[in-house]
């Protein structure tokens, strides 16, 4: 692992926690406790996108599964706009 890729898998996690450190409306405890748990998934996703560089995966797939998962949400929150305008 070169020292490129340290920044980049350490850059994930401070990001993630600051932002839960930032602009998370709880208690010192709660916002610490979601720092940590950001940070650990933010380690995950930095660790997962080096793989994916090195393995020789499309810069456009992450893209793909981003454009799924927020077709998916669009299509939930029509879903439930439309079950409360009919009441239930």
């Amino acid at each position: 692992m070169t020292e490129a890729d340290l920044w980049k898998l350490a850059a994930q996690p401070a990001i993630f926690a600051i932002a839960m450190l930032s602009f998370l409306k709880a208690s010192w405890r709660v916002r610490l406790m979601a720092a940590v748990g950001a940070a650990a998934v933010g380690l995950a996703v930095g660790l997962i996108t080096i793989w994916a560089e090195r393995s020789g995966v499309p810069w456009w797939l992450g893209w793909a599964f981003a454009a799924n998962c927020v077709a998916y949400l669009v299509w939930r929150l029509i879903k439930r706009r439309r079950a409360a305008a009919h009441g239930g």
